[in-house]
């Protein structure tokens, strides 16, 4: 396992000294505002002032629609990348950094069945169903080079993907990945998450209570036990392809003890340290998390 870090201390420096802020661009609160009350028929397209456009798309996976954020240059042959959100978010919380990576690649975010603005299935999720939700977007969309980004349990998603789907899946990111054997349960889970929450940019509640009214408190009771259920670190060593798990440094939901376990069960796996950001790193810092996420996927376009 090799690790990719510019900060020494496992824990991380405190997040904000004089003069610092978040790696957010410019006009978080009122995009944050507008994508947390988008409707169906219209869904919000650009992430932030500047960014590129990410344009909805709606496929139909298992009878269902699946809405997919999709954005970034035209270019078959680049390697297309697919972000995958946790467990009671949707592709909202992703697209801050999607329009930083889609800025020259491209980038498909979906609403995983039951999330965002996707359908609900017909029956309980699974992690396999979800799993295959990913594929279908990355096919239907008419990529045959992908790379998966999964944060917190949206890692545990896109493992089952690449395990599954190894021909099609050529780079692994795991941002964030959730759950440590030490404290697979709700709980403790609940505490990890709150202790991360003075770390977090604030303008991430009112997506995350819009997610959260869009899943409904029944499924997301069916997703926590689909999260806590499944061992990720008995499929890690089937994982092929070069994979990164980016933690931040910060993060007290995956402490550095298992983002360091993770990244060592995959034969070629690798540990890069986002300091003084927490489990949300992708989303309080785009702009720290997108430039050690482009370097790994440039590797592979590069070989």
């Amino acid at each position: 396992m090799r690790q990719a870090t510019v900060e020494a201390r496992r824990g991380g420096r405190p997040r904000l000294l004089p003069g610092e802020g978040f790696g957010l661009r410019p006009g978080i609160w009122a995009w944050a505002r507008a994508v947390a009350t988008e409707r169906p028929t219209r869904p919000v397209g650009l992430a932030l002032r500047g960014g590129p456009e990410l344009a909805s798309r709606t496929f139909t996976h298992d009878g269902r629609a699946l809405h997919v954020r999709a954005g970034g240059p035209p270019n078959p042959s680049r390697m297309a990348v697919v972000l995958v959100h946790g467990v009671i978010v949707s592709s909202r919380y992703l697209m801050p950094l999607g329009v930083e990576l889609a800025r020259d690649r491209p980038v498909l975010i979906p609403d995983l069945p039951g999330y965002g603005l996707s359908e609900a299935p017909g029956r309980p999720p699974t992690l396999e169903s979800l799993a295959a939700a990913v594929i279908e977007c990355a096919r239907a969309s008419g990529h045959t080079r992908v790379a998966l980004v999964g944060q917190s349990f949206g890692a545990q998603v896109v493992v089952e993907a690449a395990v599954r789907e190894a021909p099609l899946v050529e780079r692994l990111a795991l941002v964030g990945p959730t759950i440590d054997p030490a404290a697979r349960n709700l709980p403790a889970q609940y505490v990890r998450w709150q202790r991360n929450t003075p770390d977090e940019h604030l303008s991430v509640v009112p997506i995350m209570a819009r997610d959260l009214a869009d899943v409904g408190p029944v499924r997301a009771a069916q997703l926590l036990r689909v999260m806590l259920a499944d061992a990720i670190e008995d499929r890690l060593p089937a994982v092929a392809c070069p994979a990164l798990v980016v933690r931040g440094g910060r993060d007290r939901v995956v402490p550095a003890t298992w983002a360091e376990r993770v990244a060592r069960a995959m034969p070629r796996g690798e540990l890069a340290v986002v300091p003084g950001y927490a489990h949300m790193a992708h989303y309080s810092g785009p702009l720290a998390v997108a430039p050690v996420l482009r370097r790994f996927l440039d590797a592979r376009d590069a070989a």
